[in-house]
């Protein structure tokens, strides 16, 4: 039986998920929302004005997040997930923290980035070693090593996806994020997960395959904000084909 529309509902009958996205021009994100959303999900997206990737711009998008948060409230999202790694590890440990704490001046509603949903999301699975994969350059991985280990995750390696490569991270191949993933978790058998970040660049379509030829849980931003907005509006849906992850009907911080 399929799925009954109320007349006059729009898409979002479900939940809308406001999404805080940090560059100026989105390709891969609002095409992985949907290949994942459940039936009735709608995103509703906005930016954070990173035009071009350096610490001041990183810097002004944390300081000036509450103008993106406000343009989105008007239009009623469920919850509110914002990507950009690089603004996080930039600031620290404990950004987040303070992130929630000025959303919630704004707004009730559940609000969680990236490097958050990332990190319950590994935790949820099992990971404890991971492996990461992204299109980053120094000093990120540095970064988000030091980052993941302060929430109780050992990074063991980071492989970039980009290497050799002049296009942007949104214009790689899955082919090339496969074989980048597959290949640093052989190099480090020790690993018990992947963690493929940056949400700009293509993940959700290897992460079942990944999961397969590794024998290990996989986890992508954008899988796990889609995993933790749904779960944070009570939406428990288990998305079949993007990884164990939809198998945890919980979200805990």
């Amino acid at each position: 039986m399929g799925v009954v529309h109320t007349p006059g509902a729009n898409y979002g009958w479900r939940a809308r998920i406001g999404l805080l996205q940090p560059g100026i021009v989105s390709d891969t994100n609002p095409y992985e929302f949907y290949m994942m959303a459940p039936e009735g999900v709608q995103m509703v997206q906005t930016s954070l004005g990173i035009a071009s990737l350096s610490e001041a711009n990183y810097a002004r998008a944390i300081a000036g997040l509450e103008a993106p948060v406000q343009r989105l409230l008007p239009r009623k999202p469920d919850v509110l997930i914002q990507t950009g790694i690089p603004p996080l590890v930039h600031s620290g440990w404990g950004v987040e923290k303070e992130l929630r704490q000025r959303v919630a001046k704004l707004t009730s509603i559940p609000y969680v980035t990236d490097a958050a949903g990332s990190i319950a999301a590994m935790k949820a699975v099992g990971i404890g070693r991971v492996v990461v994969v992204s299109a980053f350059v120094d000093p990120l991985p540095g970064l988000i090593t030091t980052y993941l280990g302060h929430a109780g995750i050992e990074a063991v390696a980071h492989a970039n996806a980009r290497e050799g490569s002049d296009l942007e991270a949104g214009q790689l191949s899955l082919e090339t994020v496969y074989d980048t993933a597959k290949g640093v978790h052989e190099a480090h058998p020790e690993a018990d997960g992947i963690w493929i970040t940056q949400a700009s660049m293509p993940s959700v379509g290897v992460i079942a395959d990944l999961e397969r030829d590794c024998g290990v849980p996989v986890i992508s931003t954008a899988q796990a904000l889609m995993w933790a907005g749904l779960r944070l509006v009570g939406i428990e849906d288990r998305i079949m084909g993007f990884g164990r992850l939809f198998d945890v009907r919980e979200f805990a911080r």
